[in-house]
């Protein structure tokens, strides 16, 4: 008996997403897959190879605004170099723009936003307190 196989063995992997092709060669060929020299090449961890082996599929994520999207305009006037209010915190912006303009998210994710922001989080850096 002769089985005659076409094999494409110039096949690429360059990322995680191409090795759903090495997994349907080597399936199909009955051979096993060094998931170890794989992962070195990749420079992920053998267990990630596997995964992707399997057939995971990173989920995509969303790109949308944020909700403090809407109050930059604010945020830069009230952090301006020709505002009255000075504000030493984070925290007290967070809760001044709560209490006067209906800001809804979480102090943490306000954080975060302003430390996103370089234009932002300079105001905040550049006002540490020096201690004597």
């Amino acid at each position: 008996m002769i089985i005659q196989m076409n094999i494409n063995s110039e096949i690429q992997i360059d990322k995680l997403e191409d090795l759903h092709k090495l997994n349907l060669i080597m399936e199909e060929n009955n051979l096993k897959v060094n998931k170890s020299q794989i992962a070195r090449e990749l420079g992920v961890d053998p267990r990630t190879v596997g995964k992707y082996l399997n057939g995971y599929v990173k989920p995509n994520t969303r790109n949308r605004k944020s909700k403090i999207d809407h109050f930059e305009p604010i945020i830069k006037k009230l952090l301006g170099k020709d505002s009255i209010q000075i504000f030493y915190y984070k925290r007290i912006l967070w809760q001044y723009l709560r209490d006067n303009y209906g800001l809804d998210c979480a102090q943490s994710s306000f954080r975060r936003y302003i430390s996103n922001h370089p234009e932002f989080s300079h105001y905040f850096n550049s006002r540490k307190k020096v201690q004597f």
